[in-house]
């Protein structure tokens, strides 16, 4: 994917990641989160494993 591609589903504000275009979408090929709670009802708590600082 190229940087001008980006994963439209996918809203990201995260704008130190370098694949943050615009503020709000994902230029990644794909991503990967992970759950970083205990509880399996925990929606709060998540990470992306996909992150790279921008530079």
């Amino acid at each position: 994917m190229s940087r001008n591609d980006t994963l439209r589903s996918v809203h990201c504000d995260v704008t130190s990641c370098a694949h943050n275009v615009n503020g709000c979408e994902c230029s990644a090929d794909s991503i990967k989160v992970c759950c970083t709670c205990q509880s399996p009802d925990c929606a709060d708590e998540t990470l992306c494993k996909t992150f790279k600082p921008a530079h």
